[in-house]
């Protein structure tokens, strides 16, 4: 998923949220609620950092919940969030 705004980033949040929910593991599934949470709460750049720490540690402990498709998802967006810390 190409991000183009924090609405984007909140909207994909939902989706590994409910599929870590949905597969039994309520402790990650947490995290990326509480990060998805942070959207309408905190700045912006506090939203960013909160929601790449939690699809860090979703992509460190995942175990192999996650398809490879989903995993490759969680990589890109990741990769677009580190890019966008990069050019801060």
């Amino acid at each position: 998923m190409k991000l183009s705004s924090n609405r984007d980033l909140y909207e994909y949040l939902v989706s590994p949220e409910s599929q870590l929910r949905s597969r039994g593991w309520q402790d990650l599934s947490k995290v990326v609620a509480a990060a998805a949470g942070a959207a309408n709460t905190i700045p912006a750049t506090e939203f960013l950092s909160e929601s790449r720490i939690a699809l860090k540690r979703v992509l460190a402990e995942e175990s192999g919940i996650l398809s490879q498709i989903e995993r490759a998802d969680l990589q890109y967006v990741l990769s677009q969030l580190e890019e966008a810390f990069d050019r801060r």
